[in-house]
């Protein structure tokens, strides 16, 4: 048989309700809250909620400006993508990570209802008049006037409304939404396989811009020389890239599905041979890919690691002679190439 002491810690144990927790990343000037008490606040906030947060996570950051005015950078995230960016302002660091605790709870749990401060103790009563009658006094005590009806709630608690831009109210006013449209730059090389006579090295510079679910990308590309086979020149191109792309979100990663077209120039030089040739012969390709970019929350997300490929269809084949009267072709695009490369890009907003 359970003693009555072991029953009652089963029962306890068993109705404890798991702690909801969310991570929040917080960043302020040292005469706001400190992280710590903001998660205890965010977690008082969600004590009594059956809501499931895992996955999602927060990064909260004050800044102060001119005239000691704060703002509140905000951005809700889950696994599979980022959830919103809310920016506010006020003069009070305290209610700006309030209203932190409250964005974050909400959006956990929209019945959450973030605990209220504790008031302020009241005054004691004031000692009792050594001059008034006793109880037993026959002198009737006064009789206090009816108390008024309650005010309406609604009207009561609505304050009115002051000069716009006035410096004295201190609460949080929400600025218009940060743009969803982004732009970055990335570096890459890799390899050019069966576009050249031989395999080589790529080396590639891109701007971007991109959305929620759309990307586009233009960017140069430089194809080191490489000899034909078995001798009689030396080839090397460049071409400018455009990309329209579709943009996937698996989870913290972004996969862009792109199309578009190479652009450039063959540039071929005998070797070898009695009076060698230089010349140069338009290239213009159709290109099919796909890439893979992660950019991690440790970087605030800015800097990623990228990895592509390209499936390059020929549209107008370059073609070479070592010698102007040689009769014998000694370089002519494939009619299919393919390139891989790895690089690095930075994202600027």
């Amino acid at each position: 048989m359970i003693g009555p002491s072991m029953a009652l810690w089963l029962t306890a144990t068993i109705a404890e309700p798991a702690a909801v927790t969310v991570p929040l990343e917080w960043s302020a000037p040292s005469q706001c809250p400190a992280g710590r008490e903001v998660g205890e606040r965010l977690a008082r906030a969600l004590a009594e909620s059956a809501a499931d947060p895992r996955g999602m996570r927060a990064r909260a950051s004050i800044t102060e400006g001119e005239r000691g005015v704060l703002t509140l950078e905000l951005t809700l995230e889950r696994d599979d993508g980022p959830v919103g960016q809310r920016t506010m302002q006020a003069s009070d660091c305290d209610e700006l990570a309030n209203a932190a605790v409250l964005v974050v709870a909400l959006a956990v749990d929209p019945e959450a209802r973030p605990e209220p401060k504790p008031s302020p103790n009241p005054p004691p009563d004031p000692p009792p008049d050594p001059g008034a009658g006793s109880p037993d006094s026959d002198v009737p005590e006064p009789h206090s006037p009816p108390k008024p009806p309650p005010a309406d709630v609604a009207s009561a608690e609505e304050p009115e409304p002051g000069p716009a831009g006035s410096a004295t109210d201190s609460t949080p006013t929400e600025r218009a939404p940060a743009s969803s449209t982004h732009v970055g730059l990335r570096a890459s090389a890799g390899v050019g396989v069966a576009t050249l006579p031989r395999t080589t090295a790529v080396i590639s510079l891109a701007a971007a811009t991109w959305g929620r679910a759309w990307r586009a990308e233009l960017g140069a590309s430089y194809w080191t020389p490489t000899p034909t086979d078995p001798t009689g020149g030396r080839i090397q191109q460049w071409t400018i890239d455009a990309r329209g792309c579709g943009l996937l979100r698996p989870g913290p990663l972004e996969l862009p599905l792109c199309g578009g077209l190479d652009a450039g120039a063959v540039h071929g030089e005998g070797v070898g041979v009695l009076a060698p040739r230089r010349a140069a012969s338009l290239r213009l390709a159709a290109g099919l890919g796909a890439a893979l970019v992660w950019r991690p929350a440790r970087w605030q997300q800015r800097v990623g690691p990228w990895l592509g490929a390209d499936l390059l269809i020929a549209l107008v084949r370059a073609r070479f002679r070592a010698t102007p009267t040689a009769a014998e072709l000694v370089y002519y695009t494939p009619p299919v190439g393919a390139r891989f490369a790895a690089g690095m890009e930075v994202r600027f907003r």
